[in-house]
């Protein structure tokens, strides 16, 4: 753990004037290579399946709108199955892809816990986002309940999606853009199939596997890695619902009541078979002067896209960035209290304020482990690698990176109008996508 923060008075905060701004790269990194391209490509075609697969995108907590991929929205729009209207409830009637669709927030511990209601109240008024859970997927609490949507949406649909199988014109089934492992993926003739689309590293293994768990017992069956890229292909199917007991076995146990076997099956509902894709970018973030460039710091911070496309030194120097516009907002509403250093000074050999990166890395270099080199030399990009690692394990404080809150002096307090703040905040971010 970090030493204990250094306390200051809120009234000694007016000599530290850090940045209001911070120089983004003139250059958004990119990256959008090949087996993206390829499970992008694919996606359409499975949709196109009969019957109509379910979908879980799957986002990240730490930048709730940033992890949005307009792509997975604009091929659910256009699946064949996209306008047909479901009854989902009496009287409730719903588009065919949204009532499919489930969005997911992975990684929920990560962040405050109030601020998952605003989120959804902003999703939900400004997306097309209607069907959204935020779940730790180490919980089986959490877990429980996206499989249970699964289940009940599954369901529900079986039978719509058994109708429109009649009605769907056998060119819709066609495979014939599907590309790589797709091809050859198998496809179970019988229960629902289930979509599982995000960014990469957002989480979309690990759902698949808690799903799997609580559904069967048994012990995952997608690969995880910490580092994004990992899935590098369409896997096959993984059914996450219990198996129906084989007639050989329930004869053994006692003989067989087909008619309540009959029953029993029917009230479960149908099997359901999870495809785990490849993580997919979006190929292009955004010019840097419409919030590309910082859209691309962040994702390489949370692990999303690649982080040796960045230099270490300038995410580090970003951290710094946001930290300080935190510590500033906490003075400016500290009514007189004591105000805690930003944790980023427990880094430092000598703890003090500073909005120079380069003096800041300096002072992190000699303490952080392997940072100081043989003849004396400090490696500043070992200290930056520490500094990122230290927030990724959360002590740093909040490392949801979306919101912009408790920042700025001009910024809305907490407990002001936060549901309008997260509002503007995912305007913004729908603005900036291309």
């Amino acid at each position: 753990m970090l030493p204990s923060a250094v306390r200051l008075a809120a009234s000694e905060a007016g000599s530290f004037t850090p940045r209001t701004k911070f120089e983004f790269p003139i250059k958004t990194p990119s990256w959008y290579i090949g087996h993206m391209h390829r499970a992008m490509r694919s996606i359409p075609s499975m949709l196109a399946r009969t019957p109509p697969p379910l979908v879980i995108e799957v986002r990240d907590a730490r930048v709730p709108f940033t992890s949005i991929n307009p792509a997975f929205e604009k091929a659910l729009q256009n699946a064949p199955s996209a306008n047909e209207r479901v009854r989902i409830a009496p009287q409730t009637y719903m588009p065919g892809w949204a009532a499919r669709r489930l969005v997911v927030y992975t990684k929920s511990d990560q962040i405050e816990p109030a601020w998952e209601s605003p989120i959804l109240h902003a999703l939900s008024q400004h997306t097309l986002d209607k069907n959204v859970m935020f779940v730790d997927t180490r919980k089986k609490s959490d877990v429980q309940r996206v499989y249970d949507w699964v289940c009940a949406r599954a369901k529900l649909l079986s039978k719509s999606a058994a109708q429109a199988a009649t009605r769907r014109p056998a060119s819709a089934m066609r495979h014939s853009h599907l590309s790589g492992a797709a091809k050859h993926t198998s496809t179970p003739e019988t229960g629902v199939r289930l979509l599982v689309v995000g960014m990469p590293n957002v989480g979309k293994s690990s759902l698949l596997n808690a799903l799997r768990f609580v559904g069967t017992g048994k012990p995952g069956a997608a690969s995880t890695h910490p580092h994004p890229g990992h899935t590098r292909k369409v896997t096959g199917t993984v059914r996450i619902t219990p198996s129906t007991p084989s007639l050989a076995r329930l004869d053994r146990s006692g003989g067989i009541d087909m008619k309540r076997l009959v029953a029993h099956e029917a009230k479960r509902g149908p099997a359901v078979y999870v495809y785990d894709t490849p993580g997919i970018m979006v190929p292009f973030l955004g010019a840097p002067e419409e919030g590309g460039a910082e859209a691309a710091l962040k994702l390489a911070l949370i692990g999303c896209m690649k982080q040796t496309l960045f230099d270490p030194e300038e995410l580090a120097d970003y951290l710094l960035f946001r930290m300080n516009q935190r510590y500033l907002y906490a003075c400016a509403h500290a009514n007189g209290q004591d105000v805690p250093w930003p944790a980023y000074t427990g880094l430092m050999r000598t703890p003090t304020l500073t909005d120079d990166s380069q003096a800041f890395l300096t002072s992190v270099a000699e303490k952080a482990p392997g940072a100081r080199q043989r003849g004396g030399y400090l490696n500043l990009t070992v200290a930056a690698d520490h500094v990122i690692t230290q927030f990724q394990r959360g002590l740093l404080g909040s490392r949801e990176l979306d919101l912009g809150l408790a920042e700025g002096p001009d910024d809305v307090a907490l407990s002001s109008d936060l549901k309008a703040h997260v509002a503007r905040r995912l305007r913004q971010a729908m603005e900036r996508i291309p």
